[in-house]
């Protein structure tokens, strides 16, 4: 017995970190997976939270690995957020400030995925949301980037994902790789796969297509005419407004062609819609007509159409909901193909949110509750989820409460692999943290929000700064952990509240004065107004 205790002992010594591996040069020959979660709030996880959703399959990875309770983005825009993974840099210091952007140019580091790739490790990566196509930036280091989508959509479920992925798998089993994978089904639009149809539309009494609105995708239906009067009938079924009145769904493009000037053709719209003519908004009741008279013989027209439900706010956040199980359902597939191909105690495996998601708790711009991200930096659009799991473990199960932000995420892996740290790296190794505090910078940026925003969070303190509007927040979260009451005004300001606002002040200025015109060419604009980056 004293022998088996003296050779644990002895093993337990030559461990350079508890958590890991005990060999780093034996480390090299695990591969690794990063699974980027895009628009996940940490509270839609019930590792994190019971109160929202179900993701038994996100929740197993934890309970196996270690789980950061407190862990940040530094921008709630999608680019520039997984730059700051990949590069270990804050947006402002790569140059990237919105969607959109292509950062190959401004940027002068090299992503960690270089490291993998100069070490021999086959690299991949498969995309899921067009504003992470290759042309923007973040395919460096990569053998193979994959980021195609079907014509009229910008984004992949989370199945369409794994039917990339599996078979990418299967073929690299016996390789040593590194692999993305970028799931965004949290996203907007939120309409899980299985989603019914909640629009029919009948011509002359006679169905001629059912639709998902909410997927959000353009369609367009050809209308064969008869001639005289015809009338085209939109039945909408919301789930969530069952009984009630008012608009039921709205449309953002609602075009004919040919175009309805032309002399043989008369088209109204007589019941059961309201037009916001400046906006080219059509929004419609649970029934609502068209009229088309055709004066010549019967013809062909067709109607292009792409719009989505009027919710209310409970039905948002169901929806996200959906969204979110739906795609721990598919992680669930993606682990156990890990387990199928043997590769699960060779795989190490880290999870992170990009940004969160606003779901109706604050009023926007226009005094609407807001749903998305980009234009606020309170915590429900900053705090992510943050998983990491290696088949090495010693201790499993862990819950870590010291803040970490996405620039710790390169850094970190380095170390798990064993790899050296690049010198332009700004995060840290947070496998070994010592409960010191941090404070993190937080950004957001024009033309995509509203107005640049600027913060910094240093436990209990949240200073938020919007420049343009000389405006200032200051939360105190461990009295006020929903950021609700702004007492800015209301406190004498302590030093170190004081000596936040200079520091931020400073760097705000020195930002806005290096910052460049951001330019998007014209298909780039229409994808992200089809993602609801843009009006």
């Amino acid at each position: 017995m004293k022998n088996k205790y003296f050779l644990l002992t002895i093993i337990l010594l030559l461990c350079t970190f508890p958590l890991f591996h005990c060999s780093r040069k034996k480390e090299k020959e695990y591969n690794f997976i990063l699974i980027t979660l895009d628009t996940q709030r940490a509270d839609f996880i019930s590792a994190y939270s019971r109160t929202h959703a179900s993701t038994p399959n996100i929740d197993f990875l934890a309970a196996k690995g270690i789980l950061y309770e407190n862990c940040y983005s530094l921008i709630p825009i999608t680019l520039p957020s997984h730059a700051s993974i990949f590069f270990s840099q804050p947006p402002h210091l790569v140059k990237n400030y919105n969607n959109g952007q292509n950062i190959t140019k401004q940027r002068k580091m090299p992503s960690f995925v270089n490291v993998f790739k100069g070490t021999g490790f086959t690299t991949a990566a498969f995309i899921s949301l067009g504003v992470l196509k290759a042309k923007f930036g973040l395919d460096d280091g990569f053998d193979l980037y994959q980021d195609d989508f079907p014509e009229g959509r910008w984004y992949l479920t989370a199945e369409e994902i794994n039917l990339n992925v599996f078979p990418w798998l299967e073929k690299n089993k016996d390789n040593k790789f590194f692999l993305w994978i970028h799931y965004s089904d949290p996203h907007d639009p939120y309409a899980p796969p299985y989603s019914p149809p909640d629009l029919k539309i009948f011509l002359n009494n006679k169905p001629i297509g059912e639709f998902t609105l909410n997927k959000y995708i353009k369609h367009e239906i050809i209308l064969n005419l008869q001639k005289g009067k015809n009338l085209l009938r939109f039945d909408v079924e919301n789930e969530f407004k069952k009984g009630k009145k008012g608009y039921q769904a709205r449309f953002d493009i609602f075009d004919f062609a040919p175009h309805p000037d032309q002399e043989n053709l008369e088209i109204q719209l007589p019941r059961g819609w309201f037009i916001q003519r400046e906006k080219s908004t059509f929004f419609c009741r649970k029934t609502a007509d068209v009229e088309i008279k055709d004066k010549s013989a019967p013809s062909k027209i067709s109607l292009t159409f792409r719009g989505r439900l009027v919710l209310p706010i409970e039905g948002t956040r169901e929806l996200y909901k959906r969204e979110v199980e739906y795609m721990d359902r598919e992680i669930g597939k993606l682990l156990e193909k890990l387990k199928e191909l043997r590769l699960s105690k060779k795989t190490h495996i880290l999870m992170v949110g990009d940004h969160g998601e606003g779901l109706g708790e604050y009023r926007g711009y226009f005094s609407r509750r807001h749903i998305g991200h980009i234009h606020f930096l309170y915590e429900v659009y900053m705090k992510v989820p943050l998983i990491i799991y290696s088949p090495t473990a010693i201790k499993r199960g862990i819950r870590r409460e010291e803040p970490v932000t996405l620039l710790d995420i390169a850094p970190t892996i380095m170390e798990i692999m064993g790899f050296k740290k690049l010198l332009s790296f700004q995060g840290r190794n947070i496998l070994s943290l010592n409960n010191e505090e941090i404070t993190i910078f937080e950004e957001t940026y024009q033309p995509e929000a509203y107005t640049d925003k600027f913060a910094f969070l240093k436990f209990p303190w949240h200073l938020i700064l919007t420049p343009k509007e000389r405006k200032y927040e200051l939360y105190d979260l461990s009295e006020d952990p929903d950021e609700r009451k702004n007492i800015y005004q209301d406190i004498h300001l302590p030093p170190e509240v004081l000596n936040l606002k200079k520091n931020l002040d400073s760097l705000a200025i020195s930002i806005l004065k290096g910052k460049k015109d951001i330019k998007i060419d014209d298909r780039t604009k229409e994808m992200l107004k089809a993602l609801g980056y843009i009006k």
